[in-house]
C-alpha cells in the first residue's frame, strides 16, 4: 500500500513539502501516515455534503461551523487523493445528505469539480434533492498579488452563501 507518509521520510518531493510548510497541516513530530484513495470525513453532519481537499478542507469546516449557528449540519468529506478517487465515500456522504456542494481550488471551468459532479449524477441522481453545486475560483489566470488572490480562490463565504441556497432549494 502506497503511503504519503512514506513518502515524504523517503524522499525530498518539493510539493509534498510546499503542502506541509504553507499549509501547515502536518504537525513535525507526528507519524502521519495517509492511506492513498481514502477519504476521510472530516465532519459529519446530515444536510448537505461538501466534498473537498488540500487547503479547501480548512475553508469548508469554517463554513460549517458558521452555518451550524444557522441549524444547517454540514458534512465534510476530505478527499485526501484524486486519483485513485475514493468515489465509495463522496456516494456515500451524498446519499446521506441528499444534496453536494463541491469544492476546490481550480477553475470552475475544467476543475476537478466536473468530474466529480458526473460521477454524483450518473451514480447517485436518484438520491439527489437538488443539483450538484460547484464552487470553485475563477476562470482567470491565477494572480501572484495576496489580495487578487484571496479574490482568485473561494473563501468562507462564498461556501456559506451556496450552501445556504443548496440546502434551501
Amino acid at each position: 500500500m502506497a503511503q504519503i507518509g512514506s513518502r515524504v521520510r523517503n524522499s525530498s518531493d518539493k510539493f509534498l513539502v510546499f503542502l506541509v510548510q504553507y499549509h501547515g497541516a502536518i504537525n513535525k513530530e507526528d507519524d502521519y501516515i495517509v492511506e492513498i484513495g481514502k477519504a476521510r470525513t472530516a465532519r459529519a453532519g446530515r444536510d448537505v455534503s461538501i466534498i473537498t481537499f488540500g487547503a479547501q478542507v480548512l475553508t469548508a469546516l469554517d463554513a460549517a461551523e458558521e452555518l451550524e449557528k444557522e441549524g444547517l449540519d454540514i458534512e465534510v468529506i476530505d478527499l485526501r487523493t484524486l486519483a485513485p478517487l475514493d468515489k465509495e465515500s463522496i456516494l456515500a456522504s451524498v446519499k446521506k445528505t441528499s444534496r453536494a456542494l463541491i469544492l476546490h481550488e481550480a477553475s470552475l471551468t475544467g476543475g476537478i469539480g466536473g468530474e466529480i459532479s458526473a460521477i454524483i449524477s450518473q451514480e447517485a441522481f436518484e438520491w439527489l434533492d437538488a443539483p450538484v453545486v460547484r464552487v470553485a475560483s475563477i476562470d482567470t489566470p491565477v494572480p501572484y498579488s495576496p489580495p487578487l488572490e484571496d479574490y482568485y480562490l473561494p473563501q468562507v463565504n462564498d461556501v456559506v452563501e451556496a450552501a445556504r441556497k443548496l440546502a434551501a432549494y
